[in-house]
């Protein structure tokens, strides 16, 4: 499971991953904080998502730009 920011600086969206080419769009279940997807709210909804995607958009992971996990990594 690969965890993502997506999109251009300032706007990317979280989205998690299990294969590098497709992932899925978190940004409408998780809190609006940039750093979300590392809590352990937003470790379990990308866990549930990669096990049974259901509705959740899909992301081409090989189109756009893409950053680490968490928005402003520190030194």
């Amino acid at each position: 499971m690969k965890l993502l920011r997506v999109g251009p600086p300032g706007r990317e969206r979280p989205v998690v991953s299990q294969d590098g080419r497709t992932g899925y769009d978190l940004s409408d279940r998780l809190p609006g904080t940039p750093d979300a997807l590392l809590s352990p709210v937003g470790l379990e909804l990308a866990r549930s998502v990669v096990a049974a995607p259901g509705d959740t958009p899909g992301v081409d992971l090989r189109e756009g730009r893409i950053g680490p996990p968490v928005a402003a990594p520190g030194k």
